[in-house]
């Protein structure tokens, strides 16, 4: 897998990731791509199987993870004619792992780092960040718990319509451009928690915590980004797809 291109080592993003590549060595070549495995609920110590083997270990549609994989990978990837009906349950239960990570993995550890930051600062404005954070985090809470309590019951209400199978038509008054207009801009304010820590609150003593923080905050920055691409690239197409064949009032 460590092919040349154009006489120079592949790096991620130049890489097209298929089935028979080991699972270990896309971690090698993106360490990134860790957190995109543990949504699909796999854990390490998959040996030298192939992604296909894998799949088949934990009963996962290989396309569908090779799919998601590849965005992730290459933000550049094409999904195009790649879209599949099938894949909804499966990303439902992917973007509910995300959820679950940001809110009781991610944000915590960083309210915690910003707790041992306070306690070894004297300086009272340490305080004001971690109010600051606090009213950064009840957004996104706010957020994925829409997300978790009324989008996705809406898009597995359409999609076991399309099934044949009964359900609640109330489930189907929502609509996925009803998310999107109301898609909260909680970048705007995870960045100016940045720039707080970067440009504007003083010098301290502890520097090694502070940086801590930086470090968290541009991770959580990146992989929600991708989360974002997730449900731009993938899901919303998907939920207009089923919107036009379920109800005949999807948008373009």
């Amino acid at each position: 897998y460590f092919a040349k291109k154009n006489g120079n080592m592949t790096h991620p993003g130049e890489l097209l990731i298929t089935g028979d590549l080991r699972m270990a060595d896309i971690i090698h070549i993106n360490q990134r791509l860790l957190l995109v495995i543990e949504r699909f609920g796999i854990s390490l110590g998959f040996g030298d199987k192939t992604i296909n083997e894998v799949c088949a270990k934990y009963q996962l549609n290989p396309s569908f993870v090779l799919l998601v994989l590849n965005v992730f990978n290459d933000h550049t990837y094409s999904v195009n004619g790649l879209l599949s009906e099938e894949y909804v349950p499966g990303l439902i239960d992917y973007m509910k792992n995300g959820h679950r990570y940001f809110l009781q993995d991610k944000l915590p550890y960083i309210s915690e780092l910003i707790d041992r930051f306070i306690e070894r600062t004297d300086n009272p404005d340490s305080r004001l960040l971690h109010a600051f954070f606090m009213e950064y985090m009840n957004e996104v809470i706010e957020h994925m718990n829409l997300e978790d309590q009324t989008v996705f019951p809406y898009i597995q209400t359409l999609f076991s319509k399309l099934k044949g199978q009964e359900v609640s038509e109330e489930l189907l008054s929502y609509r996925i451009d009803d998310f999107i207009d109301n898609h909260s801009n909680i970048e705007e304010k995870l960045d100016d928690l940045k720039q707080l820590l970067i440009q504007h609150f003083p010098p301290t003593k502890d520097r090694f915590y502070r940086n801590q923080i930086l470090f968290e905050l541009f991770d959580l920055e990146y992989d929600l980004n991708d989360h974002n691409g997730l449900e731009e690239r993938i899901l919303t197409p998907l939920v207009r797809t089923l919107e036009k064949e379920v109800t005949g009032n999807g948008q373009n």
